[in-house]
């Protein structure tokens, strides 16, 4: 059975952002660019740990869609993951973001 995949306000509002940065300069890009990371996520319905899991951080993995990694939580239980962040990697390689839990 597929897990279902929901997104938190911060990952609904980092994607907006990413498409809002490519559509400024080729709104094709942006859809092209939009595109392939939301298939790359959907991915995780049927492969929620194919992420790298967080040491510091039960549950919650980060999935690579260069530049962009995806944070996560799989929620075995309710059969969900929780999509947290989508973080552009690019700008500080090390950091980890704050990682707030989805609405449902």
């Amino acid at each position: 059975m597929d897990f279902k995949v929901l997104f938190a306000d911060k990952a609904i509002t980092d994607l907006n952002r990413i498409i809002e940065y490519y559509a400024a300069e080729s709104p094709r890009s942006a859809q092209t660019v939009g595109e392939a990371l939301l298939a790359h996520i959907r991915c995780l319905a049927v492969m929620p740990i194919i992420g790298t899991r967080l040491a510091n951080r039960p549950n919650v993995f980060k999935l690579y869609h260069s530049p962009y990694a995806v944070f996560y939580r799989v929620n075995y239980k309710a059969e969900t993951v929780d999509v947290l962040h989508v973080y552009q990697g690019v700008r500080q390689k090390n950091a980890t973001p704050a990682l707030k839990p989805p609405k449902a």
